[in-house]
């Protein structure tokens, strides 16, 4: 997977499902599947609990990543 810019992260969160636009946190209390975007508020085989983290600072640090795989 190629490194994407800041830009391109935030851009990438932001259109995800699980993604909090009023606090700007990857929602914890959501599951994803990282091949459909299918969102389940309860676990279920394939899908990946959202990490809970302050997005911005993963946005600036390149070397961190998505659980879900998005980058």
């Amino acid at each position: 997977m190629p490194v994407l810019s800041t830009n391109q992260r935030e851009q990438v969160c932001k259109s995800c499902p699980i993604f909090k636009p009023t606090d700007q946190t990857c929602n914890s209390k959501l599951w994803i599947n990282p091949n459909t975007d299918e969102v389940s508020v309860t676990a279920k085989a394939g899908f990946i609990r959202g990490c809970g983290c302050k997005m911005p600072f993963k946005w600036r640090n390149l070397s961190s990543h998505c659980v879900a795989g998005k980058f």
